[in-house]
This record gives C-alpha cells, sequence and structure tokens, in this order.
C-alpha cells in the first residue's frame, strides 16, 4: 500500500520529522560536500544539510524566499531561478538535492539541467516523506478520510518523477533506501489536520463535526495518556549516478562538460 503524504495531501504542508541523521549520510555523503539543493523554500532542508557539514546552495523560484535563506544559513550562495535553466557553471556540484520537490520540475529539461551542472562522479539525491500507513492506526486514520476524499493520504505523487529519473540517459544506477522517523502529536493537532483538508472543509457543519468527533475519537483509543501519539514518516531516498556520455552542451566554454 502507497505510503500517504503530508498533511493536507502535499509536500511540505506541515512540519514533518526530521532527517535522521543516517539519511542524511546515505543521500549526501558524511564527507563534505558541494550541493544544490532545488526548490529550497525556506531553507528547512537546506539548513539540516548546512548542519552536516555541507557547502549549500539554494535555488528557488521565489525571490522572496531565498531573501530569506541568508539569514537562516549564514550565507549568500542562494538564487532565484528555475531548475529547467540554471545560472550555474558545468560541473559545479558534487550533488544536487531534491527534498519533496522533484515532481514539481519538467523532467525532460530539468534532469537535462541537473546532469549538466553535477560534476563527474557526482549524483542526484531524492527524498519523499509521507506517513507511514502500515501503522494500524494510521489505517483507520486514512479510512475515515477517504469516506470524503477518496484520494486522502495517497502517496504516490513522486512516483513518476522517480521514474522519469530511472528512464534518463543522464543517470545510472537508481537506488533506494527507506527511514522510518515518529513525530509526537496531539489530539488538536490531528483534528486540525483533518480539518484543513479541502474535502472535510467543504461538508456540511454536522457531517463535517462528525468527521472530526470520529478522527478525535481515534486518538484517544490509540494514545497512551499522558503519552501522545506517535505519528509514523517514511523518508524515502533515491540516488542516480550522473553519466555525462549523451549529455548535449552548448558550444560556449562555459558550458563545457569536462569528462
Amino acid at each position: 500500500m502507497p505510503a500517504a503524504p503530508v498533511a493536507g495531501g502535499r509536500p511540505g504542508a506541515r512540519r514533518a520529522a526530521a532527517l535522521p541523521p543516517d539519511a542524511v549520510d546515505w543521500l549526501v555523503g558524511d564527507e563534505p560536500a558541494r550541493v544544490l539543493d532545488l526548490g529550497s523554500g525556506r531553507g528547512a532542508f537546506a539548513a539540516t544539510l548546512v548542519d552536516a557539514g555541507h557547502e549549500v546552495f539554494c535555488l528557488d523560484q521565489d525571490p522572496e524566499r531565498v531573501a530569506t535563506l541568508p539569514g537562516r544559513l549564514g550565507t549568500r550562495l542562494h538564487v532565484a531561478g528555475q531548475v529547467e535553466s540554471m545560472p550555474y557553471l558545468s560541473c559545479h556540484f558534487d550533488v544536487v538535492t531534491a527534498s519533496q520537490t522533484l515532481h514539481r520540475f519538467a523532467p525532460g529539461l530539468a534532469l537535462t539541467e541537473i546532469a549538466r551542472v553535477l560534476r563527474p562522479g557526482g549524483h542526484l539525491a531524492v527524498i519523499y516523506q509521507t506517513r507511514d500507513d502500515t501503522v494500524p492506526w494510521v489505517k483507520r486514520l486514512m479510512a475515515i478520510l477517504q469516506r470524503v476524499d477518496a484520494s486522502a493520504m495517497q502517496g504516490a505523487y513522486g512516483d513518476t518523477s522517480i521514474a522519469e529519473v530511472g528512464e534518463s540517459p543522464y543517470f545510472t544506477d537508481l537506488e533506494r533506501r527507506d527511514f522510518r522517523t515518529w513525530v509526537p502529536t496531539t489530539r488538536d493537532a490531528l483534528v486540525t489536520m483533518a480539518q484543513r483538508r479541502p474535502a472535510v472543509a467543504a461538508l456540511g457543519a454536522a457531517e463535517r463535526e462528525a468527521v472530526l468527533a470520529e478522527v478525535g475519537g481515534l486518538y484517544d483509543s490509540s494514545a497512551r495518556a499522558p503519552e501522545p501519539l506517535l505519528l509514523p514518516f517514511r523518508t524515502t531516498c533515491w540516488r542516480a549516478w550522473v553519466d555525462h556520455t549523451e549529455l548535449a552542451i552548448d558550444d560556449d566554454p562555459a558550458l563545457t562538460i569536462a569528462v
């Protein structure tokens, strides 16, 4: 069964679990690397990489978000731009990361650009973090929400983008590894998560209250007071190594791939 996406049915809709250190090491390596993070937003994942000792460049299409990154990350290595046309020299990065973002980009253009800016021997690292519906109480939560919205908690939104990486001539040796983490959640937080789903919000008052009461009841029957209920997350990680063999590069010397 597919894992369940973070609240709201879209990546980044709530604070999810912190990435385990061993997941960061698997994705990027335990030696300092020059990393380009794609679709960085306000820099939560980039901050994790900085804390792990890496030199991190951020690229995001929102100038306002990019403007907040120096204050958070302590560097000015960040620009507003499009992943499909990146303002970087070729072979500039050891690793390119995409945390919850790869599906947002046009694959035919984005994968070419990602391959171009990676050095020979570099790799693309992709992360999708989803709620883990293999846990019984999460399965029951999914059943409640899917009575209202059949698409609720379906976690396949990253599948197509990963398939594109696997089929790309510019990447090879696609690997996957899963990590599980647990985040404490309160009754109010769980009910609010359900309440914010568009399909739940669109219900009539009485029906909406009945659904939210059922979610609250699920919390009450699953938590062991006074301990909070632990919400399980699955962090699914992929790595793929760049292959410049079939990459066509512009004649501009600044864009020449050295292999």
